[in-house]
């Protein structure tokens, strides 16, 4: 059991690399990652977006990754293809081991993650945001039984800071990094 809880924390803290709760950095899983197919904070659309401000596309596209993640991890499936669509090596296949991982364990994220992110950098190939994202309301759950896991972390808030860097792909951007920076 104890094995599957530190998987479930540091896919969630990771959104991807979260070095929470044991995790390190080395092979973080995203997720985690990072930390449902929604954000607190609703994403504005795409087109919105770009129309207002690169930045406005960058952090649109940056939490839409999140609501793919969020949606793998909730039905346990690594190749959902708005997952792919928000994402790009190697942080796809951070997300997508991750999510096998807690799939074979019998273990589902659910639940919310809520954001703070910035556009720290941007050109007209790369961005970087920096986030203060909050996982404790994304929940580890057993598949089998519905019955929410209990995980505790030794002075845990849930809320954890990393740097995504994200690279334009077609008309859009897809986050193909991430670095744990630790809490908030």
């Amino acid at each position: 059991m104890h094995r599957r809880l530190r998987v479930v924390i540091t896919v969630a803290a990771a959104a991807v690399s979260l070095a929470a709760c044991g995790g390190s950095g080395g092979d973080n899983a995203a997720l985690p990652g990072s930390p449902d197919a929604a954000s607190s904070a609703p994403a504005p659309s795409a087109t919105a977006s770009a129309a207002t401000s690169p930045s406005a596309a960058v952090l649109s596209s940056y939490l839409g990754f999140w609501d793919a993640l969020i949606a793998a991890n909730t039905a346990s499936d690594p190749a959902l293809p708005a997952l792919a669509a928000a994402a790009a090596e190697p942080q796809l296949g951070k997300a997508r081991k991750a999510i096998r991982v807690n799939k074979t364990q019998g273990v589902s994220l659910r639940g919310t993650v809520t954001h703070k992110p910035k556009v720290t950098a941007s050109s007209p190939a790369s961005a970087t945001v920096e986030d203060c994202y909050d996982v404790s309301r994304w929940t580890p759950v057993d598949v089998k039984t519905g019955q929410k896991i209990d995980v505790t972390e030794a002075n845990g808030t849930g809320r954890y800071r990393a740097r995504y860097t994200l690279r334009r792909s077609g008309g859009g951007w897809r986050v193909t990094d991430q670095v744990a920076l630790g809490g908030c």
